[in-house]
């Protein structure tokens, strides 16, 4: 059972209802009357968030007008087109209602009841709790909160309501449950009198006119269905709107709260609440539900952290042992740490010494057995170009006098150098003026 909370702005007063609604069955809890000057002190104080309002807005538009018969989707720019015109309002919130069909010159049309109030005196009244930390649920125009109570109070297919606040009147006319006319005027007294009759008669030949159908009772709503004394008869039954099972409340309470009691039971299609207002309050529940979403992540998360933590210092209290028994692991490592250190500063004398001495045993003994005559090594030189590869010069002189000579030594010991497997001539030159030689060739190990 969902609790709600609904206002009514009637005259000088606002009428305040707190009750539980289950379906259409209303459990009224609390009632209260404060005046209009009050009403904001009254919120400040009040702690329900959530408001349902009824406001009977002293300037307004309403009227039954033509439409071509299409869809609900463009219906509802045509409606708004047509109150641009006729109202000549261009910031305005308004609702409609679809009442029948009917043909004019062999077309078939809609015909649709519309009601409309400018946003500013939207605003005025939404702005007042919105100033005060409340959220609107709905708006609802007066007629369309009372017109709420003929859904199971009468019977018949067309009625009339009239309800007021003080000297202020409002009669309306339904027909199947849709609103088709409204009208406020001013009586000369609060009580029913004779000049309420003389208005409601006049109302009911308007409609009779218009509609085609005069109303099957006339209700008499509120503070006006008391006892009361009147000489002038009305062309539909009088009858006063008592409480209904379903309002949960006594005929007194009934009759005093009736437009906030009948506002619980209002279609949602009479809310004249601008986009932007129903905005909000939808924003304002998608934020509730998604903290609340928020609240139930974080407790499953707190309660998965305090599961992994009670597992964490279980496993903590098995591991403590181990960890005291390798403090001595620990000492060893460190003294090994440190050992290291010090071994790695010898390792690359290590690596010098463990290095291999290349083979130069083949070369020398090839140099030894060859005859180089009357020729002489003054030096030999090897270079390492790769692993087991070397560049190897060697500088001599000779002790001859003739070019001649000096070629034939040469050519003889180069020949005896080239039989070497291991050695392979890169170049000579010879100096006769000086009589040196030098020949560069290459010594490969791995041949």
């Amino acid at each position: 059972m969902g609790k709600a909370a609904a206002v009514s702005f009637e005259g000088d007063v606002v009428r305040i209802v707190h009750a539980s609604l289950k379906g259409r069955s209303i459990s009224v809890e609390k009632t209260e009357t404060v005046t209009d000057g009050d009403f904001d002190n009254y919120l400040r104080r009040e702690k329900t968030k959530e408001f349902i309002v009824t406001c009977e807005f002293r300037e307004s538009y309403q009227d039954v007008i033509s439409t071509p018969v299409v869809k609900q989707q463009y219906l509802e720019k045509i409606v708004e087109s047509e109150i641009r015109k006729t109202a000549a309002q261009k910031d305005f919130s308004f609702i409609y209602t679809v009442i029948g069909e009917k043909v004019i010159e062999n077309k078939k049309v809609l015909e649709v009841f519309y009601y409309a109030v400018t946003k500013e005196a939207l605003k005025a009244v939404a702005d007042r709790f919105y100033n005060n930390g409340k959220l609107v649920k709905a708006v609802y125009p007066s007629v369309f909160s009372a017109a709420a109570l003929f859904d199971n109070a009468t019977t018949g297919e067309a009625q009339m309501g009239l309800f007021g606040a003080g000297k202020g009147r409002t009669v309306f006319f339904t027909k199947k449950g849709a609103v088709h006319f409204i009208r406020n005027y001013e009586s000369f007294e609060a009580e029913f009198s004779d000049f309420d009759i003389q208005n409601i008669n006049m109302t009911i030949s308007y409609c009779f006119q218009n509609f085609r159908t005069s109303p099957s009772s006339v209700f008499l709503m509120g503070d006006l269905s008391g006892p009361f004394d009147v000489n002038t008869m009305p062309t539909s039954p009088l009858a006063c709107l008592s409480a209904a099972d379903y309002s949960g409340c006594d005929r007194e309470t009934f009759n005093q709260f009736v437009l906030p009691v009948a506002s619980f039971l209002a279609s949602p299609k009479a809310n004249i609440l601008c986009r932007d207002f129903k905005n909000v309050y939808v924003l304002k529940n998608y934020m509730v539900w998604s903290f609340r979403v928020f609240m139930a992540l974080a407790a499953l998360c707190i309660g998965f952290i305090i599961f992994v933590s009670g597992d964490v210092i279980e496993k903590r209290a098995l591991i403590s042992p181990e960890k005291r028994g390798r403090a001595d692991l620990d000492s060893i490592y460190a003294e090994f740490i440190a050992k290291n250190a010090k071994m790695t500063e010898f390792m690359p004398l290590v690596d010098f010494l463990n290095k291999p001495v290349p083979d130069f045993r083949k070369l020398l003994i090839g140099l030894a057995g060859t005859d180089m005559g009357q020729l002489r090594l003054d030096s030999i030189k090897v270079t390492a170009k790769e692993e087991n590869s070397f560049s190897v010069n060697l500088d001599g002189s000779a002790s001859v006098d003739t070019y001649s000579g000096m070629q034939g030594l040469m050519t003889d010991f180069t020949g005896a150098l080239g039989r070497i497997p291991e050695i392979k001539i890169e170049n000579k030159t010879v100096n006769l003026e000086k009589k040196t030689f030098t020949i560069e060739m290459s010594y490969n190990t791995a041949q």
